[in-house]
């Protein structure tokens, strides 16, 4: 750490308290600013971090450097302060490039799937008492935590593409998940997207230590070392057998002449055997043995917000999901489809950004195919400018179109009361967004 006392705008978000969290446990002095109290500061204040509710300049300490995430805009009277002060100003990003050293940084990057990877590697490297450093955008259930400091080699980390920060960082090995088509309103274009992916791939210290997967077209295209892995036998590390068992995948896998014969994780989905194995290769490359491994994976209890069983009221049991771009939100229905068999999927559907929603309008219809009822509310702002050519009922048109169940669109203020009245006994009802929609659970069971 280069500073003593480090202030956070945005003290309670996902990444920003992870970071205020690692620099309170390496010896820092810690505060921060945040819109409302939450349960996370509420926590780095058990820690010894100083909370105030509300951005005020005067909260700001003259001694302090000051922390920014790419949600905090120029106008924020506190960032304003800083610059007008000239005091030390940091980005989020550029905090955990300064953390991270002189660790061995593994950072798991891509469209979708950094947070279940990257929380995995840590659940498996601490589980083995490597005692690693961590710093994950998801709570990992079980640890209660989305980071940590430890004195092993590695630091685990999610290297975010959205924003072109995953460019500062120096990997000694990844994983790369895939590139999709989302975040253009950053890189403009797919190929600006893909040119990003491949200065990272670039900066990687170890190939030893890299994997790619190897069935997405376009870093099947950038890539020619580290170890490529997913379902097609071309992959050096490919999955030979797949099932889905309820809430668990049970899969084998073929690395390095190598057969790991069904190996299982009770997390679901396509998309996560994917996951696992990137993995699960890694760790091998680390040294570890197939049972620590396999052992870890099987006391691996997932992530809040993805696939999070929030509990159940009259007969209806209630999932939450940060589902929100159409890649995911498609993997996902599918595979609790296969978890609750005949059972009706109930799904409420929050949109995430204007912009999101634009780009992946064509992509949104047919992402619903397994959820037999689709209700979708107000698009989620995230600070974004309504965009004219955008809104509910385009999105709710596209969605009828290519589904054959109608779907429905109800206000997030209405959500609540519409829902109870479609639910029935022995539905299952998914809430799915990157927004506030996660608390739609609880009132609703309150009302059933």
């Amino acid at each position: 750490m280069y500073n003593k006392h480090y202030y956070f705008i945005g003290i309670g978000g996902i990444g920003m308290s992870g970071l205020a969290l690692i620099a309170l446990e390496k010896g820092a002095m810690v505060s921060g600013s945040d819109t409302v109290h939450s349960c996370i500061t509420s926590g780095l204040q058990k820690k010894g971090a100083k909370i105030f509710i509300g951005h005020k300049k005067e909260q700001i300490p003259l001694d302090a450097a000051v922390v920014y995430s790419s949600a905090i805009s120029s106008d924020n009277s506190e960032l304003m302060f800083a610059k007008s002060h000239k005091l030390s100003i940091l980005h989020r990003s550029d905090l955990l490039a300064l953390i991270m050293q002189p660790q061995e940084a593994l950072l798991v990057t891509g469209t979708h799937g950094k947070t279940t990877s990257s929380s995995l590697l840590a659940h498996i490297l601490l589980e083995k008492e490597m005692q690693p450093s961590f710093a994950i955008g998801g709570f990992i259930r079980g640890l209660n935590a989305n980071a940590g400091y430890g004195k092993g080699r590695y630091f685990i980390a999610e290297a975010d593409e959205s924003d072109g920060s995953f460019l500062k960082y120096t990997p000694f090995g990844a994983i790369i998940t895939n590139i999709d088509r989302d975040h253009l309103d950053y890189w403009q274009t797919m190929n600006g997207l893909v040119r990003g992916f491949q200065k990272f791939i670039d900066s990687i210290i170890s190939w030893e230590h890299f994997f790619w997967h190897g069935d997405n077209p376009w870093l099947s295209e950038i890539v020619t070392k580290g170890y490529s892995y997913g379902f097609d036998k071309k992959n050096a590390l490919f999955i030979e057998s797949h099932r889905q068992d309820k809430w668990r995948n049970i899969f084998t896998i073929c690395f390095e002449n190598k057969r790991y014969k069904e190996i299982e994780i009770p997390i679901i989905g396509r998309h996560n055997i994917l996951n696992a194995s990137a993995v699960f290769g890694l760790c091998l490359k680390l040294g570890m043995m197939e049972e620590k491994i396999r052992s870890a994976f099987m006391s691996f209890k997932g992530i809040n917000r993805r696939l999070e069983c929030k509990g159940e009221a009259k007969g209806v049991i209630f999932y939450d999901d940060y589902a929100h771009h159409p890649t995911e939100v498609l993997t996902t229905l599918r595979a609790i489809k296969n978890a609750v068999g005949s059972a009706r999927i109930v799904l409420a559907f929050q949109p995430h950004r204007y912009s999101r929603t634009l780009a992946c309008l064509n992509e949104f219809g047919a992402a619903f195919e397994a959820a037999d009822i689709v209700v979708i509310t107000d698009i989620y702002t995230a600070g974004e400018a309504p965009i004219k050519e955008i809104d509910e009922g385009l999105l709710l048109r596209e969605i009828n179109k290519e589904i054959k169940r109608p779907a429905y669109y109800f206000s997030r203020s209405k959500l609540s009361c519409q829902l109870v009245k479609i639910l029935q006994t022995g539905d299952c009802l998914i809430t799915m967004g990157a927004g506030d929609i996660s608390s739609l659970s609880y009132d609703i069971m309150e009302n059933l």
